[in-house]
């Protein structure tokens, strides 16, 4: 699978990220594990998925420069 990094929130290092799939219609997103109990029993996530925490700023920064 060939990643395309689309933006991040930071310079250098591990942070959240979001990336293109080259070929296909759909991202993936690097960010902070979700462990919060209440949230994730909320979710009701089945056990093929799980739930990454990312901040509202990347996502407009990916709309703003992605999607116009």
């Amino acid at each position: 699978m060939k990643l395309t990094q689309l933006a991040s929130e930071c310079d250098a290092g591990p942070c959240p990220t979001v990336w293109a799939i080259e070929g296909a219609e759909s991202v993936l997103v690097q960010g902070f594990k979700v462990d919060d109990a209440e949230a994730l029993t909320t979710m009701q996530l089945p056990n093929n998925e799980t739930a990454v925490r990312i901040p509202m700023s990347l996502l407009l920064r990916v709309a703003r420069e992605h999607l116009t």
